[in-house]
Order: structure tokens, then sequence, then C-alpha cells
């Protein structure tokens, strides 16, 4: 498993780690490495880019909690190499996804709807959620979603242990049926 970084500091741009693995697929070089700050593509969030060792991070995907990022062309295995997430890129994606929790958060609280899905495009981020809105409810929470943002409310990411986890009220997009994996939790002050 690749011990991921970004988890415990989302604003971490720059990182050692050590090349596990290094497979070409099509033009494209496929590394593992042993820990990463590069946020793999999932959720609806768009995979961060940068460099590794001086390649360019073209996409980064994760399965069963490895994380390869592939690159423009290949890294030793062994190596130690240095990571630089690109910064500008990162921050606009961590904007649209907690503009995401604030949406749906307002949404839910007024019409009981969940958010069932979301995108983060180039242009602009798609949510669906389980029942119909309005044009003028859209404006509405897009209005009290950006006078959340103006008032700075702080945002708190926490990792619950599973006991607190059986008695806490979240609402989550995946099926969450094992709470002994590790559940990020984000809270955006007092919506």
């Amino acid at each position: 498993m690749t011990q991921k970084l970004h988890e415990d500091d989302s604003y971490l741009t720059a990182f050692k780690a050590r090349v596990l693995s290094c497979e070409e697929r099509d033009g494209r070089f496929g590394v593992v490495l042993d820990r990463t700050a590069f946020f793999a593509e999932g959720g609806g969030q768009p995979a961060d880019r940068g460099t590794l060792g001086g390649a360019a991070v073209l996409d980064v995907q994760e399965k069963a909690g490895t994380v390869t990022h592939w690159l423009d062309r290949a890294l030793a295995p062994g190596a130690e190499v240095e990571g630089r997430v690109d910064w500008a890129r990162r921050f606009d994606l961590m904007q649209q996804h907690t503009a995401d929790h604030i949406f749906s958060a307002l949404v839910h609280r007024s019409c009981g709807f969940d958010n069932v899905g979301f995108h983060i495009g180039e242009e602009q981020t798609h949510m669906d959620f389980s029942g119909p809105l309005t044009a003028q409810q859209i404006d509405d929470f897009e209005l009290a979603a950006n006078r959340a943002v103006t008032a700075n409310l702080p945002v708190t990411v926490t990792y619950p242990v599973p006991a607190a986890l059986e008695t806490m009220e979240f609402r989550s997009k995946k099926e969450l049926a094992d709470l002994s994996v590790r559940i990020r939790i984000v809270e955006i002050g007092t919506l």
C-alpha cells in the first residue's frame, strides 16, 4: 500500500519517496512509490499533476491502496525521487471540492436530498442530487454557499476511530459497510 501523505496534509506540495516499481504501458510509465502527496483521481475529483523525479506526472490512479503515477518517462526502481505537486491545480481542485461539500450540505439541510454524483471539470463542477432542484433553489443555494465562503468558515478534516463513527451522523456517497477502514470526515464551520 502507498502511504498517502496528502491525507494528513493537503497543502503538502513537495516530498521525497522511493520508487518501488516502474512499468511501461502504451508509451507511459506507471510508477509506484512507497509514499506520495499526489491525489489520485477518484470520487469525481481529477488527479493531481506535477513532476516526479523530473518526469511529468500525466495521471494518478489508485487501486486496492496502491497509487500508480503515470509519467512521461521511466524512473529507476529503488531510486529516491522528489515529487512536486502543481499547487495552482491542487488548490483549484480543493476549492471546488470544498464548495461541493458546502453546497451539498445546504441542499441536504433544506431539501433532504443527498448528493449522489460529483465531477470537477475544467470549466465547471457538476453535482447530482437524489431529488429535483428548481433554478431559483440553485441560485439561493449558490448565494448561501458564497456567503459561507466569504465568512471564511473553518474546514476541519478528521479520521475518527471506528467506535466514534458508529455513533456519528455523516453523509457519504460511498457505501461504508466496513467502518474499520480509515474514513475521512470533513466539517465546515456552522452552515
